[in-house]
């Protein structure tokens, strides 16, 4: 068993892109630009919020981008927990690896990711929560993963991050930990194979069969 297990948020412990196509769909409304549907947004999600706003802006309107982004997360912020719920089984989850210490990384601002975590009563698991804060890189690099080991106390390298996406493998693999990449978020399966994590869990279950 590690001696820190680091977990992503969206697509990996809570299923959250109906809130983000909705704001998404916000914006478009509030830019006058035709909304999108939720289904090829909840494809946009992964890369970043910029990709997010750009690819549902299309190349016509990319001009608004910053504008929409500041929509964005203000539409977000106030729809944050909507529909928004931690997937089958997370909870019971987490409850399984008590006698190890738990982390959350996250390219989400740090403020939207603590509206979730508190409202879903889920900040209680993690001896450190990292999210995006001005002027820190995001993953792939990997400055959140090594903050959220050194505020765990997690002396040497014995962590695992857990992650739906690309990014969070390299940034595993950038900060010199393992990776658990999860099949049932919003990352391509062969992409994250291709990444080379060094375990796969295609259920919530599965994370804690693998590193509990």
């Amino acid at each position: 068993m590690p001696e820190l297990v680091i977990f992503d948020l969206d697509g990996t412990l809570v299923d959250s892109k109906h809130d983000i196509a909705e704001a998404v769909n916000l914006t478009l409304d509030e830019l006058d630009i035709p909304r999108r549907a939720p289904e090829l947004v909840h494809t946009y999600i992964g890369g970043g919020v910029h990709n997010l706003v750009r690819r549902s802006l299309t190349e016509e309107f990319e001009h608004m981008l910053e504008k929409g982004v500041d929509l964005f997360w203000a539409n977000y912020k106030a729809h944050i927990l909507d529909r928004t719920e931690p997937y089958p089984g997370v909870y019971k989850m987490l409850e399984g690896f008590s006698g190890t210490k738990l982390a959350l990384v996250t390219n989400k601002p740090y403020d939207h990711t603590m509206l979730i975590l508190r409202g879903l009563d889920l900040d209680r698991y993690f001896a450190s929560v990292q999210g995006w804060k001005m002027g820190l890189p995001l993953k792939p690099e990997p400055e959140l993963i090594i903050r959220a080991m050194q505020e765990a106390e997690c002396a040497g390298k014995d962590a695992v991050m857990v992650g739906d996406g690309t990014a969070d493998v390299l940034a595993a693999k950038a900060a010199g930990i393992k990776s658990c990449a999860v099949g049932y978020g919003y990352g391509d399966k062969e992409r994250l194979m291709a990444a080379g994590p060094d375990f796969f869990a295609d259920t919530v279950p599965d994370i804690e069969r693998l590193l509990g």
